[in-house]
């Protein structure tokens, strides 16, 4: 289903793309999970509408043994850790607070730091009610 295009039809296939911002949050995050001792698999960077990095972590928090936990980036907002609630829904439980593009080697210090138990600088969200089995009916 080859079609011939007119030639009168003018088209520029000499887009502006700029993708800097692209390539330097893909090199950003990639120096922050090598740093971790990932491999990067597990992880994801988009640009679009902003700059942000899902990076799915090894281990666990000792608060929540039982989920599995994420770092997540923001361009904006910088980093933190979240964990999966019952639903699967991702609950923010902690955040760097050293601005929204920290060292990656600072980052992989909160990280480690955070999977050892510490307490981060900023612990924004202590509504964990999504992680409360839900009610059961009893059977009679």
């Amino acid at each position: 289903m080859d079609r011939e295009l007119p030639s009168d039809l003018d088209i520029d296939f000499d887009l502006d793309f700029d993708d800097s911002v692209a390539r330097q949050a893909h090199r950003y995050v990639r120096e922050v999970v090598t740093g971790l001792g990932l491999r990067g698999d597990s992880s994801f960077v988009e640009t679009d509408p902003r700059a942000g990095a899902y990076v799915a972590l090894d281990g666990h928090l000792l608060d929540f043994p039982d989920h599995y936990v994420a770092l997540l980036w923001d361009e904006l907002a910088g980093w933190s850790a979240a964990v999966e609630d019952r639903r699967g829904e991702l609950v923010e439980v902690a955040r760097m607070g050293a601005g929204p593009r920290p060292s990656p080697v600072a980052v992989v210090r909160w990280v480690q730091g955070l999977l050892r138990g510490e307490r981060a600088h900023e612990q924004p969200n202590r509504d964990f009610a999504a992680f409360v089995p839900a009610p059961r009916d009893v059977l009679s």
